[in-house]
């Protein structure tokens, strides 16, 4: 059942990203930069090392970096992160996963079907894009989403922070040593990855569709249609979209409320300014 859930999430967002991004086309410019205008040799290389430095975190950051020892300790009685730990999973089953864990495979998928769609659009139709994936928004992407990866895998094993049910099975609220995880993943809760992961996914994406509505079909719209259409629905659904993943991971006991809130700026904030260092109000330059 979960693989069968997994396969409509994937090709449901697929779908989306195409509808999404067809009014590129229809109002695409006649000459679109090319990557030398777009980017220069030291911010490719900058990209690349943030992607390298990720890969290096990931794999030996622990034996580099830490955690040594938490350096955030667990929330106090009253606080709002263990309020709504509590809240959400107050009967704890390791054995299940919210929504059969189809969020939290979002974490792992809805990045690589965004890259995947700006990478082979930029293949498939070259200078001239395809669908709008142009090859400067397939770099654009990757360098968001490499910086807000790289910024949390760091943060993770400076902060050295417990997760929930490792906090909460040492008070006896629930049985900890169900949980497949090992010693050095039990520390890296703040701040968390699939929350930058979905939001610097989500908010590129809607700042991308966003452009393209205000510049395609919106173009001679009223200015309330364009604010509403244009600019509050493709972020309010990225918000929506976060919000889901930054949930389960709570309610699965994977991180605190502070752990989600944290890693989606993260992601946010990168993508976003990511996209717009490249480009203007219309999506183009």
């Amino acid at each position: 059942m979960r693989v069968y859930t997994a396969l409509i999430f994937s090709v449901s967002l697929c779908i989306s990203l195409l509808n999404s991004t067809i009014p590129v086309t229809q109002a695409a410019p006649s000459r679109r930069p090319s990557l030398e205008e777009s980017f220069g040799v030291g911010e490719l290389s900058l990209t690349a090392g943030a992607i390298l430095g990720f890969g290096l975190l990931s794999v030996w950051g622990t034996e580099w970096v830490g955690p040594q020892a938490p350096s955030i300790g667990a929330p106090a009685e009253g606080s709002s992160d263990l309020r709504f730990s509590r809240w959400s999973n107050p009967h704890f089953d390791p054995q299940q996963q919210w929504l059969g864990g189809v969020p939290d495979l979002a974490g792992y998928v809805a990045p690589v079907l965004g890259l995947s769609y700006y990478i082979g659009g930029s293949f498939i139709g070259g200078q001239q894009g395809y669908y709008g994936a142009y090859p400067h928004e397939a770099l654009a992407f990757t360098e968001g989403l490499s910086w807000a990866m790289l910024t949390t895998s760091l943060f993770k094993r400076l902060v050295g922070r417990e997760r929930p049910y490792v906090t909460r099975g040492a008070w006896g609220e629930l049985d900890a040593s169900a949980v497949a995880m090992s010693r050095s993943e039990q520390h890296l809760s703040f701040p968390s990855g699939h929350s930058t992961v979905i939001a610097a996914t989500t908010f590129f994406i809607a700042a991308d569709v966003s452009d393209a509505l205000i510049s395609g079909p919106l173009l001679d719209k009223d200015p309330f249609q364009r604010a509403l259409v244009g600019r509050v629905l493709p972020y309010m659904g990225a918000s929506f979209i976060s919000w889901v993943v930054m949930y389960s991971r709570i309610k699965d006991q994977r991180h605190w409320l502070s752990d989600t809130l944290i890693g989606a700026s993260i992601g946010a904030l990168c993508a976003s300014l990511s996209y717009h260092m490249h480009f203007d109000r219309s999506g183009v330059t």
